[in-house]
């Protein structure tokens, strides 16, 4: 519960960073705001990858449990679309993520393209 608290976390603040900057006007940027919620985005991650480096996750079909699942999916999102603010620091989750990516699960679900594919059908 406690892995998954912090990826929902992380995630939620990484969300917010992504709106303030794509959806609010420039005008309307709060940078005070956007660097409290980036240092607490950045300690939410480095508190899981300390999680994961104490007791690692399972990335495989059979193992994956839901504390990996959104990890996973909670990195792989700020890789994406904050590279610039969560940088490789974090290599645990890193490799975690990389390998949960290439379960056939996360494959029929890319990110990006806001489709399901079933069986892998396009």
């Amino acid at each position: 519960m406690r892995v998954i608290g912090l990826a929902l976390a992380a995630c939620e603040k990484s969300v917010q960073i992504v709106y303030e900057h794509n959806l609010r006007p420039a005008e309307k940027l709060h940078e005070p705001w956007v660097q409290r919620v980036t240092g607490q985005m950045l300690a939410a991650f480095d508190s899981l990858e300390a999680e994961l480096q104490s007791k690692p996750l399972a990335a495989t079909s059979e193992g994956i449990d839901q504390a990996g699942v959104t990890t996973a999916v909670a990195w792989h999102f700020a890789q994406m679309l904050l590279p610039a603010v969560v940088l490789a620091g974090n290599p645990v989750m890193d490799a975690f993520s990389a390998q949960a990516e290439q379960l056939d699960a996360f494959k029929a679900a890319p990110h990006g393209d806001g489709t399901y594919r079933e069986n892998d059908q396009p």
